[in-house]
């Protein structure tokens, strides 16, 4: 069956070049600061070994009392502007990172590599990496209220779940004062939650949302 809401999502090709970066974000540390502060000591950061367009590492902030859930955040998706539309350039939205919510049963070793080979108990790591390398990737935005289902019609994110895609949303979990971070040039970093969704919620987030409200797929040549 397809997807019934298709005429409301922007397809995005495959690129026809492949950008390797490497190195830490030249942010790594302000970030990993910030998030000390906001947020919570990081147990770890996972880094990237090979990287596509951006490089991108995840921290780790571990459960503790009052918090009973894991809290991942990127680094590596403000490391270069996204590609915005014409109602956004020039306001200072080009900067982005993403946060993701993880429950206290799920657990990661410090300095564990996470790959392919372990995605079925890690393929909320994962897709948070793919999620924060998608608009360079695709030379496109992601913003507050976009969602990705997971190609069309949408599948599940992984064998172990049902869930099939994501949607950005402003985080409930982290104080206001985390939601945004002003880098030394003046540049501002957003942070947005990404929130995996079960088909029946894509769909109604896409039937419902407003008509400038992006809802992306990615889309093989």
């Amino acid at each position: 069956m397809k997807w019934p809401f298709r005429s409301r999502i922007i397809r995005h090709t495959e690129p026809s070049k492949r950008e390797f970066a490497s190195g830490d974000s030249p942010f790594l540390e302000l970030i990993d600061q910030h998030i000390k502060e906001h947020v919570g000591e990081p147990q770890t950061v996972i880094h990237e070994i090979a990287s596509e367009f951006v490089h991108i590492d995840v921290h780790v902030v571990p459960p503790r009392p009052g918090r009973d859930f894991y809290t991942l955040v990127t680094s590596g998706m403000s490391n270069k502007p996204m590609t915005t539309p014409k109602q956004a350039k020039g306001r200072g939205f080009e900067f982005a990172e993403l946060m993701l919510c993880m429950p206290s049963s799920w657990n990661i070793e410090n300095y564990q590599v996470v790959s392919g080979e372990s995605s079925e108990k890690d393929w909320p790591l994962l897709w948070l990496r793919r999620l924060a390398r998608f608009p360079h990737e695709y030379k496109t935005w992601l913003w507050w209220g976009h969602s990705i289902p997971n190609g069309d019609p949408a599948l599940p994110l992984s064998a172990t779940t049902q869930l099939c895609g994501w949607v950005l949303a402003e985080p409930k979990l982290v104080p206001d004062s985390f939601k945004l971070l002003t880098r030394p040039d003046g540049a501002k970093i957003f942070f947005f939650a990404v929130v995996p969704v079960y088909k029946e919620e894509m769909a109604i987030k896409i039937a419902e949302a407003p008509k400038n409200s992006r809802n992306c797929l990615r889309h093989s040549r």
